[in-house]
């Protein structure tokens, strides 16, 4: 996933279940595990919030950490 401001527009438009999928596949893509961990209510309002004020310099660092970490096997 290209991670630039029309991704983020595309992800805030999900509801909060499918935030949490997509967010958990991002996660297992780039080799963290969330199984244990739960993601609630707050948590997603939490995401959103930190989504909609991200400035595009933020992006390009989430987008260049992403892209240094080891894929998943």
């Amino acid at each position: 996933m290209q991670l630039d401001r029309n991704a983020i527009n595309r992800m805030l438009s999900l509801n909060d279940e499918q935030l949490k999928a997509l967010i958990r596949s991002l996660a297992e893509n780039t080799g963290l595990d969330l199984s244990s961990f739960n993601i609630s209510a707050t948590d997603v309002q939490s995401i959103r919030r930190a989504l909609s004020v991200a400035t595009d310099a933020d992006l390009e660092r989430a987008a260049e950490q992403l892209k240094q970490r080891p894929k998943r096997p």
